[in-house]
């Protein structure tokens, strides 16, 4: 399409060409036009189906066909520690409380069933009274089962969390000799 301009150089009758280059779209998406006064979509210009290049467009799948799902092969060459030990303090945290419940659920089961009874019957009888009071105290109390459950459980998370730690940092010093863990991601089906 040719335009004339006028212009106020040496030659008053020159010509500028204008060129329209309409952009490849994805198989099945909008015209560039928008949608018609109707609804429908905009007819496409009448230059597309005449002669226009179609080499860069996607072929078009037929309905019901699938794709293959694609896989990515990646690598996990570092892992941060930091991120490490949050993760790892706030899981020990989490089984900290289930290791207390835990507990508590066996303390009860096994009173209901009368062991402590025994174990402190056979204690008391093992063992000398004490020659001010004349008698034992008891070898399982609530209390002493749950201060002693609760130092395990701290010890335990003090110990999950530095040996996290010090494992991200090993496997980052093995990954940086040896390349890091190769996964297969795939999509799903």
């Amino acid at each position: 399409m040719t335009t004339p301009r006028a212009s106020s150089a040496a030659t008053p009758t020159a010509q500028v060409t204008h060129s329209v280059a309409t952009p490849l779209r994805p198989t099945g998406s909008m015209p560039a036009g928008g949608m018609g006064s109707n609804g429908s979509a905009a007819a496409p210009p009448a230059s597309a189906g005449r002669g226009a290049s179609t080499a860069g467009a996607a072929p078009r799948r037929v309905k019901g066909q699938r794709r293959p799902p694609r896989l990515a092969s990646l690598q996990l060459k570092r892992v941060d520690p930091w991120t490490v030990l949050k993760i790892s303090l706030i899981v020990a945290i989490v089984m900290f409380f289930v290791w207390m419940i835990a507990i508590g659920v066996l303390y009860l089961s096994m009173g209901s069933l009368g062991v402590w009874d025994k174990i402190n019957s056979t204690y008391e009888t093992l063992v000398t009274p004490d020659s001010t009071t004349g008698t034992t105290g008891p070898l399982v109390t609530p209390s002493g089962i749950f201060i002693v459950t609760a130092v395990v459980g701290a010890i335990n998370i003090v110990l999950f969390t530095a040996l996290s730690t010090i494992a991200a940092f090993v496997y980052n010093a093995a990954a940086g000799m040896s390349g890091g863990v190769e996964i297969t991601l795939g999509e799903r089906d």
